[in-house]
């Protein structure tokens, strides 16, 4: 007995403690629950960041970043076969997820710089906006390491489930209850709609513009967006765990009623909360004021008016609310940081890639429904506090949501991915490679490369996907061998040899520097433009004269990618000019890359002659059959007219 008493005053006195360090207020997370850490912060992912043992470094803000990314790759859910330590594990490993369906729709696979996903991946908008993001890394930055990683489009975060492999690493955007959801943290595609390269970086610049040319900000918390509902479920049940978001934004367009001058937080596109009457949730309770708003059909919280991102610089605050569709991230915040405003973060257990960089006083301002107005008056009170908040968020804009701080994440990530599933012994190497697609067949798997062509217009930079599909396993291993021989240093040296009495050749390739043409070759700005149409340009020229050994079996090579061309984009805008299946480029140049034989090109020329001759004869033809029956009705009518006149006067002749 007296050991029993003194095992539970042991375990009184430890959960005294850990009280002390970390007091948690009771109260449902749209009703203002407060989450103190042991920095005394009022926001629950720092409260969640102390429980996993994850230190937060001001001093370099990746390290806790990486150090959250290693906490969930070592999360106890994951099967041993999904977290392989040998070559031969990690080659079952991505065999078996490449023959199962539903995993291989999931998959987004780099080789030698080229993205591999399947059509079904495709279909989801975001799923082609996350390689968008992949793709501007690397055209900007330089090539990802080879890796695979599954990864979940939706804003819930969940892992994906195998019955062989149990829990597998997945890539998720955002989780939903915290970080001990299963996931591995990475950037929303948001970021200038994939294009982190140069759509994101031209709209921090010129969010950074509007917050210059500010001279004053009005003092009020701005917030526009939209506040939704759910369809209950066929058995009448309402999704309450997915209201969280909407009942938030409904708390804040609450203080907007009651505090109009330091609020200003409305709905502007969607207005329709949740009828509490028809669908009750009993940790989402609606107060007299937001039963009043509603009542009233929120006309004193409603704004038709659009607001563009620079609208955001306007204001001394500029709030942040999870997203109304499961009450998880919002896009919203991704801008906030570059608007030169204090960033207000509603508090809730929703985490996001860059949150354990973040925090409290310093990055941003937790405020929640209890909390908001007494948050507000002190930094109004006090400059110095606002200061330091705008300042954080400037930080956070230049080491963390700019695009030299998303590459510098995503390749953490993919780093650590290689390293927790063994990746570099089966991805490195040509020959390990196509070791894990042998016997496989590459036309049922449905793989398809990605890859970016940019259009320029006066106002923006658009961008558009292409994709080619894999049909060839073995055509897949060599084309992926040669992606990654393109940095043979032996081999550039060699060409450069080849081509140096080409004046033309060596000056659109080499600029006459080696160090150009190591980065002409290397453009992945123009992976399958500029750099594979000057390949083809060298290997058309080795063929009319000698190029070494080396080089001819570099070309051979490098031309058994595809069956058929189908996309050449150029930097120039070509309007007039299609290629095979609605792609875009220069038909010229691209004819010339195809037929490379010069009895070939002669005879296409013929060809097109012949059908430009074929072309005129119909329309002549068409020109002679309109005349003709434009003469045969003429005919026609001036017989009908005699016929017409000869009865008129032989009916005067009768009458008369």
């Amino acid at each position: 007995m007296g050991m029993r008493a003194l095992v539970v005053l042991l375990a009184a006195v430890a959960q005294a403690n850990e009280k002390t360090h970390l007091r948690i207020r009771k109260g449902s997370p749209g009703s203002g629950a407060q989450v103190d850490a042991v920095d005394g912060s009022p926001w629950q992912p720092s409260a969640q960041q102390a429980r996993r043992g994850v230190a937060r470094d001001d001093g370099d803000w990746f390290a806790a970043m990486a150090g959250e990314l290693r906490k969930s790759l070592n999360d106890t859910r994951f099967g041993k076969r999904a977290m392989p330590h040998d070559a031969m594990k990690a080659r079952n490993l991505l065999r078996h997820i490449l023959t199962k369906e539903k995993l291989r729709d999931s998959l987004i696979l780099v080789l030698g710089g080229r993205l591999y996903s399947t059509q079904q991946y495709l279909h989801a908008d975001k799923a082609k906006k996350h390689l968008l993001l992949l793709a501007a890394i690397q055209r900007r930055f330089g090539r990802l390491p080879n890796v695979f990683m599954i990864h979940e489009t939706s804003s819930a975060g969940v892992c994906y489930y195998d019955k062989r492999l149990q829990m597998i690493p997945t890539t998720v955007i955002a989780k939903r209850g915290g970080y001990d959801d299963c996931g591995l943290l990475v950037p929303n595609p948001y970021f200038g709609r994939g294009d982190v390269g140069t759509s994101w970086a031209a709209t921090i610049a010129e969010l950074q513009d509007a917050a210059n040319a500010v001279k004053e900000r009005i003092p009020r918390v701005f917030w526009r967006g939209a506040v939704d509902n759910h369809e209950p479920s066929p058995s009448g049940r309402y999704p309450c765990e997915r209201e969280w978001g909407n009942y938030a934004r409904l708390e804040s367009l609450a203080l907007t009623r009651e505090h109009p001058d330091l609020f200003d937080s409305k709905c502007n596109t969607l207005c329709a909360p949740r009828d509490e009457a028809a669908h009750p949730c009993d940790d989402l309770p609606y107060d007299a004021s937001m039963t009043a708003m509603i009542k009233n059909n929120m006309s004193r919280v409603r704004d038709d008016v659009m607001y563009g991102e620079r609208d955001y610089a306007n204001y001394k605050y500029v709030l942040n609310l999870p997203g109304k569709t499961d009450g998880s991230y919002s896009r919203n915040l991704n801008h906030l940081w570059a608007v030169g405003s204090a960033v207000l973060l509603w508090d809730g257990p929703v985490v996001e890639w860059l949150y354990p960089a973040l925090k409290h006083g310093e990055t941003h301002a937790s405020v929640s429904r209890s909390s908001a107005k007494s948050v507000v008056d002190d930094l109004q009170a006090n400059p110095m506090k606002y200061k330091r908040l705008v300042e954080g968020a400037q930080r956070v804009q230049r080491e963390l949501v700019s695009p030299e701080g998303l590459d510098r994440y995503m390749r953490i990530v993919v780093q650590e991915l290689r390293k927790a599933q063994s990746q570099h012994l089966i991805l490195d190497a040509p020959e390990d490679v196509a070791s894990v697609f042998e016997g496989l067949d590459c036309a049922k798997l449905g793989l398809m490369e990605t890859f970016v062509i940019h259009e320029h217009s006066q106002q923006r930079r658009y961008v558009e996907v292409g994709h080619r599909k894999v049909t060839d396993c073995q055509k897949f291993v060599n084309v992926t061998r040669w992606a990654q021989s393109v940095n043979d240093k032996d081999w550039l040296d060699e060409i450069k040899r080849d081509l140096k009495n080409d004046r033309d050749l060596r000056y659109n390739l080499t600029h006459s520097s080696a160090g150009d043409a190591k980065e002409r070759l290397l453009d992945l700005e123009a992976e399958h433009a500029a750099h594979r149409m000057k390949i083809r340009e060298v290997c058309t020229a080795c063929a009319k004269k000698h190029c070494s050994v080396k080089t001819l079996d570099f070309c051979k090579r490098a031309s058994r990618g595809y069956e058929r061309l189908t996309r050449i984009p150029q930097h120039h805008n070509h309007d007039g000019r299609r290629l095979l299946d609605g792609g875009r480029g220069t038909y010229a140049v691209a004819r010339a890359a195809v037929f490379r034989n010069k009895w070939v090109r002669v005879l296409m020329m013929c060809l097109d002659i012949l059908g430009l001759v074929v072309a005129a004869v119909g329309v002549g033809g068409l020109l002679y059959v309109f005349r003709e029956f434009h003469r045969t009705f003429d005919d026609t009518a001036s017989g009908r007219r005699k016929r017409a006149n000869s009865i008129d006067s032989s009916t005067n002749l009768l009458i008369s």
